[in-house]
């Protein structure tokens, strides 16, 4: 149980707890890390990208209250390049209300889990956020293997999954394990070329393909 929070309301004393922490999927304990390999395209015009590979380290590192009396996570994520130097990328922040997990990233609140999971359970993922409605779905649940990993109980949430084979592509899910966290994260938003002359060709007008996969995780 969390410590209770005391507060005055109209001269008599009250408590009000935070939310209890009840997050498998993504757990939120301090002191924990997951690092993970990622490949990443970036796409300028035709012909034109940029392949780069890297690792992502994310350490949950401490946390605070906020004035809604929520716990609030802040998550430290390093670069590099070959997992000896890292340096300081960005630090986002998770939270868990009304039986969601929020990830704040880059100012943008975005809900990725919502208890209890079920199959085919979906939601708003933009419901916390100035963007249009999006519907996140419970795709998956059980076992899942990414690389040398073997996981019994994972749950992939996707996001999107488009191609028109015309104009855009837009394929996007997330998977979280169960007392680790997410594991994988695969985000591929393409514009097509729409010219006359290649129309339907699937030429990448711009865009980016990004694929983390967890290599390690434990605690500090």
């Amino acid at each position: 149980m969390l410590p209770l929070l005391i507060f005055m309301v109209s001269c008599a004393e009250e408590t009000e707890d935070p939310d209890l922490i009840t997050s498998t999927y993504f757990p939120l304990e301090i002191g924990t890390y997951c690092e993970y390999s990622v490949a990443e395209t970036v796409y300028y015009g035709e012909n034109d990208f940029e392949t780069s590979n890297y690792y992502y380290r994310d350490e949950l590192k401490d946390f605070y209250l906020n004035e809604m009396n929520e716990m609030v996570y802040l998550f430290h994520r390093s670069k590099s390049t070959d997992r000896s130097e890292w340096a300081n990328e960005v630090v986002y922040t998770a939270s868990f209300k009304q039986n969601r997990i929020i990830r704040n990233y880059n100012n943008l609140q975005e809900v990725i889990l919502v208890y209890p999971v079920s199959l085919d359970f979906s939601w708003n993922g933009n419901s916390y956020n100035n963007n249009g409605e999006e519907n996140y779905f419970v795709e998956s649940i059980g076992s899942y293997i990414l690389n040398e990993f073997a996981f019994s109980d994972a749950v992939k949430v996707r996001k999107s999954e488009e191609d028109d084979l015309i104009t855009i592509r837009d394929n996007r899910y997330e998977v979280f394990v169960n007392n680790i966290g997410m594991v994988e994260n695969y985000y591929e938003v393409f514009q097509y070329c729409s010219r006359n002359d290649c129309l339907g060709e699937q030429i990448i007008q711009e865009g980016r393909s990004t694929h983390m996969r967890l290599i390690d995780y434990g605690k500090i």
